[in-house]
């Protein structure tokens, strides 16, 4: 099977990334997934794992977990989701421990993704159990089912120490589920996905917890696992003290785990952590927000408990500098600045209002901005628009793209000077140049956006 071929073959398969159906995605069941597991051998059993759950942050603390036993020598498979603009993004496996870093120690851009003949051979590996699932009294497994096995089958056969884990959505359910992690770190937890999850807080979190208290699992390691949490609202915190009972051990941000934004730099901050087990001091975070630096204490916490004890303070010191996120708060350009953020609920567009305050306080804002159909554009609007100067709504290249007429309206309750530009790189290229060397262009509303843009700026720069 070529490369070709396998992208075809997932194709084939239900999205529901690409085409929402609520009713159809509450009804996936996690037992078809472990059925999934026992065809293949049950890969997720060979390696260590850490599962990360929660509304926002989840890549971002994936993403510095990885770094961080990247550097500690270990060999570490990283899965993530969605991708911003190649299917190969989801799964990376860190180099040979034995091989020298690269120059300066960061990874390239790409460089740890699973290479196209890999990704060939494992769906060519997956396709008869897709075959078979079509008579499965469960029904077809669907295209993130496949994704999420082809990355343990990857891991398995790169012999990865450790596997971090983003789950896709919730997390009672969700495929990720299906592995016995040592370490379950829970993101801030928030309104998302509410069609889906459940329309009140408490049955949000409920879902998420499901990390934990897993249903019909083996009693595996799973059932002890170490759970680092953030600041969550009463209601979710107590939803997961009740999840976690007296089985494990939890530790949260705001109680024994803590951070402090000691100054920003162009392209980042100084951060000190208080992890389990020690104060990490003047480190430096290549991302930007006092979000991620909430993020890094749960990341070194979630280090700490994979290693029994205190993290290296040189592992934890290298790591977090070397950390790679595209797409959150990232600078792409700076005359005129232009920030890409895939913010697209309540709690991620404060974290971006926060940030943009925190560093641009003076700079007029104009505001591109683009979600999907199942997105309510008020947690832009509410957070954001009082923010920007202009805001300029379009259509990113998804099926699941929002109309940026019904954008506009939406949005008019909170700002007067909207305008809409249906193509993405049309309205880019009006916004950068009204804005000047001095203004401020924000990409925000949807990662799929923000992917696209992202990859036609960097081709193209202005």
């Amino acid at each position: 099977m070529t490369y070709d071929e396998a992208i075809a073959c997932l194709g084939t398969l239900t999205n529901y990334e690409r085409a929402h159906e609520p009713e159809a995605m509450r009804a996936v069941p996690l037992s078809r997934m472990r059925w999934v597991c026992e065809q293949l051998g049950s890969p997720q059993r060979t390696f260590r794992s850490v599962l990360v759950a929660g509304t926002n942050a989840k890549g971002s603390i994936c993403a510095m977990i990885y770094a961080m036993l990247r550097c500690a020598g270990l060999r570490v498979g990283l899965y993530t989701s969605p991708h911003l603009a190649d299917v190969r993004e989801r799964i990376r496996v860190s180099g040979d421990p034995s091989t020298p870093p690269p120059a300066g120690g960061v990874a390239q851009e790409g460089e740890d993704w699973i290479s196209p003949e890999e990704l060939a051979m494992l769906i060519e590996r997956l396709q008869p159990v897709i075959e078979a699932s079509k008579t499965h009294a469960e029904g077809p497994v669907t295209y993130f089912e496949v994704i999420t096995a082809a990355a343990l089958l990857h891991f398995a056969k790169r012999r990865v120490r450790i596997g971090v884990l983003e789950v896709g959505l919730g997390g009672r359910l969700d495929a990720t589920n299906v592995v016995e992690q040592d370490v379950s770190v829970f993101g801030p937890i928030g309104f998302d996905h509410m069609d889906v999850l459940g329309q009140e807080l408490e049955a949000i979190a409920k879902e998420k917890a499901g990390i934990v208290s897993k249903e019909d699992a083996p009693r595996g390691r799973s059932a002890r696992a170490v759970v680092i949490s953030a600041r969550q609202s009463p209601e979710v915190a107590r939803v997961l003290e009740e999840a976690v009972a007296s089985k494990s051990p939890l530790f949260s941000y705001g109680r024994e785990l803590t951070s402090t934004v000691l100054g920003h730099e162009p392209d980042g901050m100084r951060v000190t952590v208080q992890g389990l087990q020690g104060t990490y001091e003047g480190l430096r975070l290549p991302l930007i927000g006092r979000h991620q630096a909430e993020n890094a204490a749960l990341a070194v916490a979630s280090v700490e408990a994979l290693a029994g004890g205190g993290a290296p303070h040189d592992v934890v010191r290298r790591g977090l500098a070397q950390v790679r996120w595209p797409g959150r708060c990232e600078v792409i350009r700076g005359e005129p600045l232009v920030v890409l953020d895939g913010a697209h609920n309540p709690q991620a567009a404060f974290a971006l209002r926060s940030t943009l305050d925190d560093l641009w306080p003076e700079r007029p804002v104009a505001l591109l901005v683009g979600t999907s159909c199942d997105k309510p554009a008020h947690a832009i609007g509410e957070h954001l628009g009082a923010r920007a100067a202009s805001i300029v709504c379009t259509k990113s290249p998804h099926p699941r793209a929002a109309d940026p007429a019904e954008l506009a309206r939406q949005l008019a309750a909170y700002h007067q000077r909207i305008e809409i530009v249906e193509d993405p790189v049309d309205a880019y290229t009006y916004l950068v140049n009204r804005a000047g060397p001095e203004g401020m262009v924000v990409i925000t509303g949807s990662l799929f956006l923000v992917g696209a843009l992202r990859e036609v700026i960097a081709r193209c720069p202005l």
